[in-house]
């Protein structure tokens, strides 16, 4: 099975065969461990492993989505550094923090670490457990108008994006698949089975 890491290569490559030239430019140089830790010094929980795995292959990008020519997307969600994870944190925890509980949400925000945002939304990964329908211990959870389960893991996102990226219908200046959403969803529950049910 391929690590994050290798993953993450193939989500560039497939990017930078669609035509996004600059897009590895744009990504910061990986961090070790320990840099990740102390960077992450503000976080009130062990950071998630596969979060660290992440940041050891790129601290995510320059800038956010609006002021990048190609963002390096995870479907709607495009890669935060570390530095950018902070600020978003803390406007996260303003907006839906304040009445997040585990029993309501099935996840504590204040324990999930957002790797990724865009336009008042979030991925994030729970760091100190949950009560939702997998038993993955770190599954990837969408905030925006609500709080979703989305994949079962980086590694299940990550093989979702690869390969909707790779796809016929992924259009890059739209960053998405367009009118095609049934190709996306067989796609998603290929690599997430039964992540939309009830």
């Amino acid at each position: 099975m391929d690590t994050i890491a290798a993953r993450l290569n193939a989500l560039l490559a497939a990017y930078e065969a669609k035509g996004a030239k600059t897009i590895r430019d744009s990504l910061q140089p990986g961090l070790a461990r320990e840099q990740i830790e102390q960077a992450c010094a503000w976080f009130p929980a062990k950071v998630p492993e596969p979060i660290i795995e992440m940041y050891q292959w790129r601290n995510g990008q320059t800038q956010d989505a609006w002021n990048e020519d190609f963002p390096f997307w995870f479907r709607d969600m495009s890669f935060s550094s570390l530095a950018t994870a902070k600020v978003e944190y803390a406007s996260m925890m303003q907006s839906y923090g304040i009445e997040n509980s585990l029993e309501y949400d099935r996840i504590l925000l204040a324990t999930s670490f957002p790797f990724a945002a865009f336009n008042g939304g979030w991925y994030v990964v729970p760091a100190d457990g949950h009560n939702l329908k997998t038993d993955t211990e770190f599954p990837v959870i969408s905030v925006m108008e609500g709080i979703d389960l989305f994949y079962y893991s980086i590694e299940t996102m990550l093989d979702t994006c690869i390969e909707c990226v790779r796809s016929d219908s992924y259009d890059l200046e739209d960053a998405g698949m367009g009118e095609d959403e049934e190709t996306e969803e067989r796609i998603w529950l290929k690599h997430n089975p039964g992540i939309f049910d009830d």
